[in-house]
């Protein structure tokens, strides 16, 4: 019984004995490939799951490694995008205000945040100036008037609503009434009758406590009164809208 125990012990270690004595011995290149041969299918499967779980935990590594700078890219990203879009706004109101500096005695440049029934407008700059009943420009063309603040935006009522107040205005020519939109109509109205409208003449702002003067609006197409009558009124195409997403937009806070 142990005699059978002791050769079933001793024939893997002179097994492994004699393999250990032919590698270490220079016997000819084709014993070598023999040994080769006949480990071949013990020894290759086991190296090639040590490689692969090698690369599968370097891998797995690397992946870690990157999700955390892909994270830290992200918010680096997210702050210049957020810092180039305010220098951005910055130059933008820079150059309106440098446009208009002679124009008017302070404007506060705004852009439009939402068109959704109602025209909003917001700004880099403090709004602590604005009032309702301002008008909204681009460049020198009347836009709008202010209708309410709220927060951090602004509500304006565009020339083309039935919101729109009527205020005084004049054609190149001369003759004074009241813009004022009626009907679906932008029209120049209660003109005197002994100063007759002229059509394709430019209608201009008149100077107010609010507004200042000479501000573009558009100008006649059509005149929808006789002659004979008191107070005329005409037609009136605007010059542009905000519908037409204008650029160089500004509040006049100070005519």
């Amino acid at each position: 019984m142990i005699s059978t125990k002791i050769n079933q012990l001793l024939l893997p270690f002179l097994f492994a004995l004699l393999l250990a004595i032919a590698s270490n011995l220079r016997i000819g290149k084709g014993l070598n490939n023999v040994f080769y041969i006949i480990l071949s299918p013990i020894t290759t499967p086991t190296s090639k799951l040590r490689l692969f779980t090698e690369n599968k935990y370097s891998w797995l590594k690397n992946i870690s490694g990157l999700e955390k700078q892909a994270r830290e890219q992200k918010t680096q990203i997210a702050r210049l995008l957020s810092e180039n879009e305010f220098l951005k706004q910055a130059i933008v109101d820079n150059k309106v205000s440098e446009n208009l500096k002679n124009s008017f005695k302070a404007i506060l440049p705004v852009r439009i945040s939402g068109s959704t029934g109602k025209f909003i407008v917001s700004s880099s700059s403090s709004l602590d100036q604005v009032r309702p009943g301002q008008p909204l420009v681009s460049g020198n063309v009347l836009m709008g008037t202010v209708l309410e603040v709220k927060g951090s935006a602004v509500t304006i009522t565009p020339l083309d609503s039935e919101k729109s107040p009527s205020f005084p205005v004049r054609t190149a020519s001369g003759q004074k009434g009241f813009y004022k939109f009626i009907d679906n109509h932008s029209q120049i109205i209660d003109v005197p009758s002994q100063y007759p409208l002229v059509l394709g003449d430019f209608i201009f702002s008149e100077p107010g406590e609010l507004f200042p003067g000479n501000l573009i609006i558009g100008k006649t197409i059509r005149i929808t009164t006789i002659n004979q009558e008191p107070l005329q009124k005409a037609d009136v195409a605007l010059y542009d809208n905000l519908g037409n997403n204008p650029e160089n937009l500004a509040i006049i806070t100070s005519p």
